[in-house]
């Protein structure tokens, strides 16, 4: 696949008529060892030990001119599926203003639908994106490279919109960045959609049925360097509206909050995070909740040692279940630079009135980590 792919790449034009110079290729390579086991509380320990294939990606990129350049991009994760996708990006400029236009056809060799596609203005203190895209992803971990199972817990680590469609606005004043996203969407499945009772009246039986939902919503998110000191804020409400006024819908809501924050201090980086999201379908109401820390600190020579913990809750209204979880992770180059080797090992403990969800956890584990 990557030889077609590369052949589809020479054969567009800027890279005929003798501008193959154009073809940049960037990549990662990554594989993986690692030995686990769980310990459910009154079970058996399961142990397994693997060697899998990490990320394996590759980017052809072309400069067809100034202003145009496009990319065939073949992704695969984790021993995933794999998808083939093309990108391309328009800009132009006046003074201090610009326009940029990405669009990223995804998987175009299998069900092609879209990726990232947005239109964004910019000028020196100001971004405006309008169409479908990510947002900022704020949560610092540290290393922890290899952490163990949390029974099933969770983790929220970034709080994000799910398809996100809709505008955001960016203003950059030095060292604070303010983000401020508004969803603008409509969807009739999945987990933003209300639900009716059904015909027989009763909500959560088989026949409750999904309508078409419009949400909408804000996503601020706040970014200050103090002196050596970085903090994140970011916030979410979304609000869900049936779009058949008739109709009669189960109570739904979603909001979520996360503070995150770093101060390097010599060849030390020290951080500590919290977050929690509150979920509500009808009568079920979640408020799972991540606290988390690490520390890292550089040795020298490409050589990093880091230890990260956290704690999580599931946040459901009987019978929490919570996870504490240790990590400790040391990064070195390869024989060269650009491959880094990561070892790592963690520990879990996971407490809960209903033993069913309690026990134990351990991973140890090593990652060859190769980009070029």
């Amino acid at each position: 696949m990557l030889a077609a792919l590369a052949s589809a790449a020479l054969a567009a034009p800027g890279f005929a008529g003798g501008h193959g110079s154009n073809l940049v290729m960037t990549g990662e390579v990554v594989v993986k060892a690692t030995m686990s086991s769980v310990s459910p509380d009154g079970q058996d320990t399961t142990t397994v030990q693997d060697t899998s294939i990490g990320d394996v990606n590759a980017k052809l990129t072309s400069a067809v001119n100034d202003s145009a350049s496009y990319a065939f991009e073949f992704l695969k994760d984790d021993e995933g599926a794999g998808k083939v996708s093309f990108e391309m990006t328009g800009t132009a400029t006046s003074g201090d203003n610009s326009i940029k236009a990405f669009a990223d056809l995804s998987d175009i060799t299998g069900t092609t639908g879209y990726g990232d596609v947005y239109i964004q203005g910019s000028n020196k203190t100001m971004t405006v994106k309008v169409g479908k895209f990510g947002g900022s992803e704020n949560y610092g971990g540290g290393l922890g490279y290899f952490r163990a199972s949390d029974l099933g817990v969770g983790n929220i680590e970034h709080i994000l919109v799910d398809s996100f469609e809709g505008v955001e606005i960016d203003i950059n004043a030095g060292d604070i960045q303010l983000e401020v996203a508004v969803p603008w969407m409509s969807t009739s499945a999945g987990g933003y959609a209300l639900m009716t009772d059904g015909a027989d009246g009763i909500a959560g039986t088989a026949d409750d049925a999904a309508v078409a939902t419009n949400v909408t919503g804000i996503r601020p998110n706040i970014k200050a360097a103090l002196g050596s000191a970085n903090i994140s804020a970011t916030f979410y409400t979304l609000s869900f509206n049936a779009q058949d006024g008739g109709a009669d819908t189960q109570d739904k809501s979603d909001t979520a909050f996360q503070l995150m924050g770093n101060v390097a201090t010599g060849a030390a980086t020290i951080g500590l995070g919290y977050t929690s999201k509150t979920t509500k379908d009808h009568k079920t109401e979640l408020t799972p909740s991540t606290l988390n820390g690490f520390v890292t600190v550089a040795l020298g020579g490409g050589q990093t040692v880091g230890a990260s913990f956290d704690i999580l809750g599931n946040g459901t209204e009987d019978d929490e279940a919570t996870a504490s979880r240790f990590s400790a992770s040391y990064g070195m180059p390869f024989f060269v630079e650009a491959v880094t080797l990561k070892l790592g090992a963690g520990t879990s403990t996971v407490s809960s009135d209903d033993k069913s969800k309690a026990g134990s956890a351990s991973v140890f584990g090593a990652e060859w980590n190769y980009g070029f």
